[in-house]
């Protein structure tokens, strides 16, 4: 049994679902209800009405009427919202991946199991550094880019070599971010890597 003391300690997470198929942003949210407090958009308009700095994680449908998934990720970043999102679309990411600021990229359908993982991967995002969040979602859209074609179709294009040079450089930074950290003793409790 919970210690309800500790229930009232720390609030769960809050996780915004946003999609205009009503039963399927409903489904999501009763698939993580149990663990999160959820928000429910139908559709971009209502997802940039209803987002706040209480909102911990975003899932975010690509395409919608009205307004895309694509630009309600970049309107919120231009009104500072920082918060990792993760596209859930059943558009088969193309080489625009690269310019999304998503932290992970979903192919429908998504699975109670991986969207259960995704939310949690993006909450633990949440607290890293940005290095270490850069570096993730660089990964991610390789990893995305790379299951959407199949091993013949598969050609190096400029988005590979782009997005590999992001991995580099992303692992790079975060690499030297790990030193720092580890120089400025931040993992003091910590004897054994």
């Amino acid at each position: 049994m919970t210690d309800p003391t500790q229930e009232s300690e720390q609030e769960p997470a809050t996780i915004l679902v946003v999609d205009d198929e009503q039963g399927l942003a409903d489904l999501y949210a009763l698939y993580l209800e149990e663990d999160y407090t959820i928000r429910i958009a139908y559709g971009g308009q209502e997802a940039l009405r209803i987002i706040d700095d209480d909102v911990d994680a975003v899932l975010l449908d690509r395409r919608m009427p009205g307004i895309s998934g694509d630009e309600v990720l970049a309107t919120l970043r231009e009104r500072g919202y920082d918060q990792p999102v993760a596209m859930l679309t059943a558009v088969d990411p193309g080489e625009e991946i690269i310019g999304l600021d998503i932290d992970e990229y979903f192919v429908k359908p998504i699975y109670e199991e991986q969207l259960r993982e995704a939310a949690e991967a993006l909450l633990a995002r949440r607290r890293y550094d940005e290095e270490f969040r850069e570096y993730f979602a660089a990964i991610s859209k390789k990893a995305a880019l790379d299951a959407s074609m199949s091993e013949k179709e598969h050609v190096p294009s400029d988005a590979d070599v782009i997005l590999e040079q992001e991995v580099t450089e992303a692992k790079d930074a975060a690499d030297s971010a790990l030193m720092e950290m580890m120089a400025k003793g931040a993992f003091a409790g910590f004897h054994n890597f």
